[in-house]
């Protein structure tokens, strides 16, 4: 896993992570999430908005997930697998009083032709 950098805006309830090594060339928004992605296509930054609510409905623990509780994040470590045409992103939020946080994401991906694209 590498190890990401990380702000979060408990105001606007945004998480941005990234990894601070690569610039972004390009950005995919889906939902509340923005992906950032280099020149070779792997992923550099994610931007969760309304991430308190988002992070909740994707932690499988009974973990109260709130803003003052995204407010104590002291590191963070991200991990991406391709699979055909699925990014899955694994995150895992470290808090403070040693608390982590599991988050796993899966997003389209699409590098290779697809049935779904040809459909319309």
């Amino acid at each position: 896993m590498q190890k990401f950098k990380f702000d979060y805006d408990k105001e606007n309830d945004d998480l941005f992570l990234y990894s601070g090594k690569s610039k972004s060339t390009a950005s995919i928004e889906i939902g509340d999430i923005v992906l950032d992605f280099d020149k070779n296509r792997g992923l550099v930054g994610i931007e969760i908005m309304r991430a308190s609510e988002l992070i909740k409905s994707l932690v499988i623990d009974n973990v109260r997930i709130n803003k003052n509780l995204l407010s104590n994040i002291i590191t963070c470590k991200v991990d991406t697998k391709f699979h055909d045409n699925l990014l899955t992103i694994k995150m895992i939020l470290l808090m403070s009083g040693e608390q982590r946080i599991p988050v796993n994401l899966s997003v389209p991906h699409i590098t290779k032709s697809s049935p779904a694209l040809r459909a319309s």
